[in-house]
């Protein structure tokens, strides 16, 4: 007997586990579906389109990294031009997107399997996350929770959107090894909790094998801590997190009179071993010499992780005085936030550097910072960039699960208060209050978020479903259904016969009804639950499956304008070793830049890690041709490209970058409508002056030295491409002179009729006035033998001065503008 019932207890259990596999696969499988849902509208050209800004760059490290395998571009003579900049970014995202690459291409891929890789590469890391959600909520409350948790996570947008096809950028990379970490992390504490891990129980660890286990656990959470530095800057934040939760949790164990040996040990072995696998990453990326910096991967990393591990043996070392000597637990947090205020004090005085690390990451993760104010992913969660209050991005993000959450974390904060308490609790609902203000400083960070939305949405959801009886009732109806179908088949299969049957009446009434009473599913329960899944599960599928229609961010004038840069312009040297400098430059606005180094194949004065921004600003900001000049001059610039963004929406980003205010060029009003309040800006004249204004607004007529050579689309003053984003590219060359001698004082103009290369006409016009001697001198930037597809002019030049003298049918050659060749006009 005993026999029997162990061989159903294995078969049971058999069929459980693959009961768990087959479930968590479909998550896994819904996952990578949503994240798919972006390949057909990113290949539709029979290329990949990336999504975002940043993506762009790292396809071009991976690129590079594919052909030089291990070794990763660090320095990059196409960014922040003519300088060069150094690549902040750790390498690991980009060595996998490479690696993958190589695997897929046989060892040699070309372009094109590079370009898959990298943006396949998220959507697999996106996937993989899936499995620590499940293990981090299974072990905080239960397997049904963690498979709830990991369908909700598989389609939530906020991680859906850095995870899908084409998002091509290392933040998925940080949300699986984080989570990773932490889920080792946690499972280290609970298992160090239930088998009594302590300081003389390591004394037995190689008789009592079951305490390897919390060690091993939390050693691996160190693994994957050391790859989460070689993957993000950002990295030492979440570890310092350890150490904060190390705090609270000491403090709440003396509270209990519990000791906390269980909580150092695994504490310090996750930071040893972060700290052993990331000296070997980081020796192997620093520049030479013993440099600190937050930055880049240096030697900070490694000193700030001993700097960690120091601290955690200090939280010990005050936890055990202060229980041997019997004090108040208040004694403890007291204490130790005395200690880091004179360590900050200390800091502060002999290593201002290491002070200003820590005060700038603090800043840095506030939302506060020289230029974060102008990106628009870093403002605040609620707040739009202009400071209103808007619940779209909340929304956007994670659907209607912020409210489920939010309901699920305080009702986890009451279940875990007091004797209830778990340091796996502990650990998340502080991790859970880290998360949500890294996002409501930065809605960037929502897709950290993600991760305890998605948990404790699954938490409140099986609640809900529990206190309906939802499982009962769904077996209820499957178990009616079954027993109707076999009626069925049954009166089907003997007929006539079984109707005489059913007519007798039974022999106890009462008793039958009551047991199909019993038997019947409650249907407002179970509407009542099909209802709370819904409202989970649809608006994320549904926002999901929205974003995919049109997930590329660069629109296909921008992409029409950089094909036709790479094509028509000549080529620049170094670009798949750019350790030398290139022969020019482009300047545009720090947003494009990434898509003009990867599309465009050209170096950027400013890219997206806001290089060479001051200079960019200034330069579309100025009303001094002269100082335009300068500028171009001084950063050997050859092209300039502009949209109607810059010269519309992105303006006042360049006004606040160029130290100037938007008041100075709006005049900004808000008026009161039936529909509420409503904004509008009304230009002033300095607007009109700006090199921004004059080159996109005006094609760059009455700029002497800059010339239209491409355009996108048709300019907007059409009717139908009113609200498009027209890209326009412009030369600068230096044009030719007209000179001659007139009345004194007399105003010379010279017209020229020009046709774009979308067959747009628009005429060029540039005067001047002679001085008392009556010389004066127009420098004109367009020729008139260009006779192509391009920008072309139409007619010959015509001189006017004064209301009576012209000469027409003047010829330029594009030697004259090239050269700055003088024509004698007016003798």
């Amino acid at each position: 007997m005993e026999k029997s019932e162990k061989i159903n207890q294995n078969k049971n259990a058999r069929n459980g586990f693959s009961k768990n596999i087959f479930v968590l696969g479909a998550a896994l499988l819904a996952g990578f579906i949503m994240r798919m849902l972006t390949y057909a509208s990113l290949t539709a050209n029979g290329s990949i389109t990336f999504t975002g800004y940043d993506e762009f760059y790292h396809m071009r490290r991976i690129l590079y990294t594919a052909s030089s395998f291990p070794h990763s571009l660090n320095f990059d003579s196409y960014l922040n031009y003519p300088y060069g900049f150094e690549i902040g970014w750790p390498p690991f995202f980009d060595l996998l997107g490479a690696l993958l690459a190589i695997i897929l291409g046989g060892g040699q891929p070309d372009t094109h399997t590079v370009e898959f890789a990298g943006a396949l590469l998220p959507v697999l890391l996106g996937v993989l996350t899936i499995i620590p959600i499940y293990v981090i909520a299974a072990s905080i409350f239960d397997r049904k929770t963690g498979f709830f948790g990991a369908f909700i996570f598989a389609l939530l947008p906020a991680h859906v959107y850095i995870s899908r096809f084409g998002a091509v950028d290392h933040h998925v990379a940080e949300v699986l090894l984080s989570t990773t970490a932490y889920a080792l992390f946690i499972l280290s504490l609970k298992l160090a909790g239930e088998r009594k891990l302590s300081l003389s129980s390591l004394k037995n660890i190689s008789s009592d094998q079951k305490l390897i286990n919390p060690l091993g656990l939390a050693a691996a959470s160190g693994l994957f801590f050391s790859l989460l530095i070689y993957t993000w800057i950002g990295a030492p934040a979440l570890i310092g997190f350890v150490a904060l939760y190390a705090l609270v949790q000491a403090t709440l164990d003396l509270k209990a009179g519990k000791r906390s040996d269980y909580l150092f040990i695994c504490s310090a072995a996750a930071l040893i071993t972060t700290l052993l696998f990331t000296i070997p990453l980081s020796a192997g990326a620093v520049r030479q010499g013993f440099e600190m910096s937050a930055m880049y991967l240096s030697w900070f990393q490694v000193v700030y992780v001993m700097i960690l591990l120091a601290g955690i043996f200090l939280l010990w070392g005050f936890s055990a005085y202060i229980s041997k000597k019997g004090m108040d637990w208040k004694y403890y947090p007291g204490i130790l936030i005395l200690v880091f205020g004179s360590g900050l004090l200390f800091l502060r005085v002999f290593s201002f550097e290491y002070y200003t690390f820590i005060i700038e990451g603090l800043r840095f993760f506030s939302g506060a910072g020289e230029y974060i104010s102008t990106i628009s992913e870093a403002v605040p969660l609620f707040l739009t960039s202009q400071g209103k209050l808007t619940f779209s991005s909340v929304l956007g993000s994670f659907g209607l699960s912020f409210l489920a959450a939010l309901a699920g974390f305080f009702l986890l904060s009451l279940e875990l208060k007091g004797e209830k308490s778990k340091p796996e609790g502990v650990f998340f609902l502080l991790w859970t209050l880290f998360y949500a203000y890294l996002a409501l400083s930065q809605r960037r960070f929502a897709y950290l978020f993600a991760v305890n939305i998605s948990i404790l949405t699954a938490y409140i959801l099986w609640v809900l479903l529990e206190s309906l009886d939802f499982r009962k009732e769904v077996d209820k109806l499957v178990k009616s259904k079954k027993k109707t179908e076999k009626n069925l088949e049954s009166a089907f299969q003997t007929g006539k016969k079984t109707a005489s049957k059913t007519k007798s009446k039974p022999k106890n009434r009462h008793a039958a009804e009551s047991k199909s009473t019993a038997t019947e599913p409650d249907y407002f329960k179970l509407v009542s639950g099909v209802a709370l899944i819904g409202l989970v599960f649809v608006p994320s599928i549904w926002l999901g499956a929205a974003s995919a229609k049109d997930a590329a961010s660069i629109n296909s004038e921008w992409q029409d304008s950089l094909k036709w840069l790479e094509a028509s312009t000549p080529t620049t040297s170094y670009y798949l070793e750019p350790s030398e400098t290139p022969e020019y430059g482009v300047l545009s606005w720090w947003d494009y830049g990434n898509w003009i180094v990867y599309l465009g194949k050209r170096p950027a004065v400013s890219n997206n890690f806001q290089t060479g921004v001051e200079d960019s600003a200034r330069f579309f900001i100025t009303d001094s041709e002269e100082e335009a000049k300068t500028i171009i001059e001084k950063l050997n610039v050859k092209y300039v490209i502009t949209d109607t963004l810059m010269a519309e929406g992105k303006f006042n980003a360049i006004t606040e970058i160029a130290g100037k205010n938007i008041g100075d060029y709006y005049d900004v009003k808000t008026t009161k409508e039936n529909t509420g309040l409503k904004t509008i800006a009304t230009p002033k004249q300095a607007l009109l002056q700006t090199q921004i204004y004059k080159l996109h607004k005006l094609d760059g007529t009455a700029l002497e030295n800059f010339r239209l050579i491409h355009e996108s689309t048709i300019n907007s003053t059409e009717n139908e491409s009113r609200n498009k984003n027209t890209v326009k590219v412009f030369e600068y060359v230096k044009g030719a002179k007209f000179s001659g001698t007139v009345s004194p004082n007399e105003t010379v103009m010279a017209t020229l009729e020009l046709s774009s290369n979308t067959g747009r006409k628009f005429i060029y016009q540039k005067g001047d006035v002679a001085d008392e001697k009556g010389l004066f001198e127009i420098t004109v930037p367009y020729s008139t033998e260009n006779t192509g597809k391009g920008v072309h002019a139409t007619s010959a030049y015509s001189l006017t001065a004064g209301d009576k003298s012209t000469i027409a049918e003047i010829q330029v050659t594009e030697s004259d503008i090239l050269n700055g060749n003088r024509i004698e006009s007016f003798p």
